[in-house]
C-alpha cells in the first residue's frame, strides 16, 4: 500500500498537470479594440484572372431545326452563351446575373433553355426567342448550388440543391425542387434522408424523377405527381460510393455516372425493366449523352474517347477524342454530327464520315475570383483563381501583370528555393512551377498527389528549410486532414492522416525543426464536425511527432499561423488574433478584430485570414476578419488598423510593402515607419 506522503505527491501532480492543461487552453483577456492609422494606399490594378471555364452545356435540334450547343461560361456574372455549333459562331451571350457559374443546362421539348447556377443556387430559363434570361430564384433560401436540372413533357424543371449557406455545423439534407415557369411557383418535393447532403444528379423520364445523391451515393426515383419516393439498388460492384454524380437520359435508358473509393464508372439502368443492363464504363464521361436517329447512344470514357451503344447494347469505341462538355447529336439535313466542347473548343464528329473536326469559339472570358497569392523564388507576386484556375504575376519593380491559363484551381502556394509549389483542388495535387518559364513542355510538373490518402484542398504550404509541409481539407464528407511532408531532394512524400482527430490542417508556418499547424473543425463538404474548437499545435520535422496541441476556445478555425520572435506563435482566425507560446502552446494575448458568429458560419470555406511577419522592421502584418493591421511583437502588441482598408491574401514583399487582394484589385501600403 502507497504511503500517505507518497499518495499526496501523486495528487498534486496529477493537480498540477491538469492545471498546466487548462492553462494551455484557457483564453486569456482580449486587449484593447485596434486604433485606426491612415496610410497612402497603391492601387496596382486588377488582377489579371481571366477564364473561359464552361461547366456545364447542353447540344441538340431546336424547335424550329436549328442545331445549337448552350452553354455556360463561369465568371462575375456567368453568362449563356448560344452557340451553332456547326458554322462554330458564337450566336448571343445572356449575362445570370447572381450567378457564378452552372453545372445543368437542358434544351426543353418546347426550345426553352434552364440553367441550374452555383453562388446563389438559383434557376435561370430563357423562352425561344427571349432576349433576357428571366431568373426563377431558388428552390430554398439556404441553396448555394443546384446542380443537374430536366423537364418533363409539361416543361417543368427540376432540381436538386446542395444547402451549403445553411447555417450551423450540421448541414441539413439536400431538397429536390420543380418549378413550373407558366405558374411562377416552386413545388417543394423534400429531402431524402440526413446523409444526403447534395442531390448531385438529377434526370427525369416519364413521370419519375431520378435522384442521386451524395456525400453517401444513392439513387432515388420520384413520383411526379405523388411526390413518392423509391429507392433504386445501386450496382452490385459499386460499394463505398461518395456521388451518384451525373445523370444523362437516352430514349428510357438512364445513364448514370457514378463516383467511389474504389473509382469512377457508368452504367445504365433500364427504367422500363427497372434493372441495370450495361456498365461498368471506366471513366464515364459527362452529364450528357447523344443519341442520334438510329438509336445509337454516344458518350465519352476514359480520356474523352467517343464511344457509341447500339440499340442492342452493343458498344463501339472510336478512335476520336471528343470534349466531354455538352455531348449531343444535331443533323444539318445531310449528315449527323456528334457534338462536344471544351472550355472555348468544339469539336464536330461526323457519323457516317468519322471525321473529326475542331472550332475555337470567340467566347469572351470572365474575371475569376483571387483564391491564392506568394511571394515567389523571382520576387514576383503571384495569384491563383476560383475556380477556373489561371496563374496571375506581378512584378513590384517594373510594375507589369503576366498571365499564364495553364494552372487549375491552386488552394495554396509556398516558396521553397527556386520552385514554386502550388496546392491545387482537386485531389490535393501538388505542382512545382518554374516561374521564370512559360506553361508547358513539363512546367508545371506534378510531384505529388494526396487523392490517395483521402485529400482534397491543400490550402496550407510552408517552406521547412527545403522541405515542403502541405496541410490538408479532405475529400467529400470526410473529417480526416492530413500533413504531408515532401522531399523535392528524393521526390519522397510522408503524409500522416488525421494527425489532429478530425480536423483539417488549414494553416502552417515553420521556424527551427518546428511546424506550427492551425486547424479546422470543417472538414470536405457533407461533413458535419465532431470537434468543437478549433486547435494549434507544434510538429517536430526530425521526429515526425507532435510536441504540443491545444485548442483555440470559441474558435472552429484557424486560417493563418506566423512564428515571431519572443518565442511566440500567433494564431488568426475569422476576426481574432492570438499569441501562444512555442513552448506549450500557452495563450499570452488575444485580440478581437472584427466579431464573427461561428453560429451563423455556413462551413465550406477554409480560408480566410493571412499573417505575415518582416523581421527587419519587427512588425506583424494580417489581414483578420476583412481589415489590414500590424502590431509589434516585440513591444505592448498594441495593433493598428489601416483606415478605409479591406481585403485578404496578404503578402509580404520583398521591397517590405504589404500587398493584399482587394475584390478584383491589388493593393499595396508601406507600413514600416509610425
Amino acid at each position: 500500500m502507497p504511503s500517505r506522503s507518497r499518495t499526496t505527491a501523486a495528487r498534486l501532480l496529477a493537480i498540477a498537470v491538469v492545471g498546466l492543461a487548462l492553462l494551455a487552453t484557457m483564453t486569456t483577456p482580449v486587449r484593447a479594440a485596434p486604433t485606426e492609422v491612415e496610410l497612402p494606399v497603391a492601387d496596382h490594378g486588377e488582377i489579371p484572372l481571366t477564364a473561359t471555364t464552361v461547366a456545364g452545356a447542353a447540344t441538340g435540334m431546336m424547335p424550329d431545326g436549328s442545331p445549337r450547343t448552350w452553354a455556360v461560361v463561369s465568371g462575375k456574372p456567368a453568362y449563356l452563351a448560344e452557340i451553332d455549333p456547326l458554322a462554330g459562331q458564337v450566336l448571343a451571350s445572356h449575362p445570370l446575373e447572381g450567378a457564378s457559374g452552372a453545372w445543368g443546362v437542358e434544351i426543353a421539348d418546347d426550345g426553352t433553355v434552364w440553367v441550374s447556377s452555383y453562388g446563389n443556387g438559383e434557376l435561370f430559363h430563357l423562352a425561344p426567342g427571349a432576349d433576357e434570361v428571366v431568373n426563377a430564384g431558388q428552390p430554398h433560401p439556404d441553396a448555394s448550388f443546384l446542380w443537374q436540372v430536366d423537364t418533363d413533357a409539361d416543361g417543368i424543371a427540376y432540381t436538386g440543391s446542395f444547402l451549403g449557406f445553411a447555417e450551423g455545423d450540421q448541414l441539413p439534407p439536400a431538397r429536390l425542387g420543380a418549378y413550373d415557369r407558366t405558374t411562377g411557383e416552386w413545388r417543394d418535393y423534400g429531402e431524402f434522408g440526413d446523409d444526403y447532403t447534395y442531390i448531385r444528379s438529377t434526370a427525369v423520364v416519364g413521370d419519375t424523377v431520378y435522384v442521386g445523391t451524395g456525400t453517401v451515393g444513392a439513387m432515388f426515383a420520384v413520383d411526379i405527381e405523388s411526390g413518392d419516393k423509391t429507392e433504386i439498388p445501386m450496382p452490385e460492384d459499386r460499394t463505398d460510393c461518395q456521388f451518384t454524380y451525373e445523370m444523362a437520359v437516352s430514349g428510357t435508358d438512364l445513364w448514370v455516372k457514378f463516383q467511389c473509393t474504389d473509382g469512377n464508372a457508368g452504367y445504365v439502368w433500364d427504367t422500363e425493366a427497372q434493372e441495370w443492363v450495361q456498365g461498368p464504363f471506366p471513366h464515364f464521361g459527362d452529364q450528357r449523352v447523344g443519341r442520334d436517329e438510329a438509336g445509337n447512344t454516344w458518350f465519352t470514357g476514359e480520356g474523352n474517347v467517343l464511344y457509341s451503344s447500339s440499340p442492342e447494347r452493343e458498344v463501339t469505341e472510336t478512335d476520336v477524342v471528343l470534349g466531354p462538355k455538352g455531348i449531343g447529336v444535331v443533323s444539318d439535313g445531310d449528315a449527323e454530327y456528334v457534338i462536344g466542347m471544351t472550355n472555348n473548343v468544339i469539336d464536330r464528329y461526323d457519323i457516317t464520315t468519322g471525321e473529326v473536326e475542331q472550332v475555337v469559339l470567340e467566347l469572351t472570358g470572365t474575371p475569376t475570383t483571387p483564391r491564392s497569392a506568394v511571394m515567389g523564388p523571382d520576387d514576383r507576386l503571384h495569384f491563383g483563381g476560383y475556380f477556373s484556375g489561371g496563374f496571375a504575376s506581378y512584378d513590384p519593380s517594373s510594375q507589369e501583370w503576366a498571365f499564364e491559363a495553364g494552372l487549375g484551381q491552386t488552394e495554396g502556394f509556398a516558396t521553397v528555393g527556386d520552385t514554386l509549389y502550388a496546392g491545387r483542388y482537386p485531389g490535393a495535387r501538388i505542382d512545382a512551377i518554374d516561374p521564370t518559364k512559360p506553361f508547358g513542355d513539363g512546367n508545371p510538373r506534378r510531384v505529388a498527389d494526396l487523392d490517395g490518402d483521402g485529400q482534397d484542398r491543400p490550402f496550407a504550404l510552408v517552406d521547412a528549410d527545403g522541405l515542403l509541409v502541405v496541410g490538408t481539407v479532405p475529400e467529400y464528407g470526410s473529417l480526416t486532414g492530413a500533413l504531408a511532408v515532401y522531399d523535392p531532394a528524393t521526390g519522397e512524400t510522408d503524409t500522416r492522416v488525421n494527425l489532429i482527430e478530425d480536423q483539417s490542417i488549414t494553416a502552417l508556418a515553420y521556424e527551427k525543426g518546428i511546424v506550427y499547424g492551425g486547424t479546422s473543425v470543417y472538414g470536405g463538404n457533407g461533413a458535419a464536425p465532431t470537434q468543437q474548437n478549433a486547435r494549434v499545435f507544434a510538429f517536430d520535422l526530425a521526429s515526425r511527432t507532435i510536441l504540443w496541441d491545444v485548442e483555440i476556445p470559441g474558435q472552429r478555425q484557424v486560417t493563418s499561423v506566423e512564428v515571431t520572435p519572443g518565442r511566440q506563435v500567433w494564431a488568426a482566425t475569422r476576426g481574432s488574433l492570438y499569441a501562444l507560446s512555442t513552448t506549450d502552446g500557452q495563450q499570452q494575448v488575444s485580440y478581437e478584430i472584427v466579431p464573427f458568429d461561428w453560429g451563423e458560419f455556413a462551413g465550406g470555406t477554409w480560408h480566410g485570414d493571412d499573417l505575415a511577419y518582416d523581421r527587419d522592421a519587427n512588425r506583424l502584418y494580417g489581414s483578420v476578419g476583412g481589415k489590414l493591421i500590424r502590431l509589434r511583437p516585440l513591444g505592448r502588441h498594441d495593433v493598428e488598423m489601416l483606415a478605409g482598408a479591406s481585403g485578404g491574401h496578404l503578402v509580404l514583399g520583398t521591397d517590405h510593402r504589404v500587398y493584399w487582394v482587394d475584390g478584383q484589385h491589388l493593393r499595396s501600403v508601406d507600413w514600416r515607419e509610425g
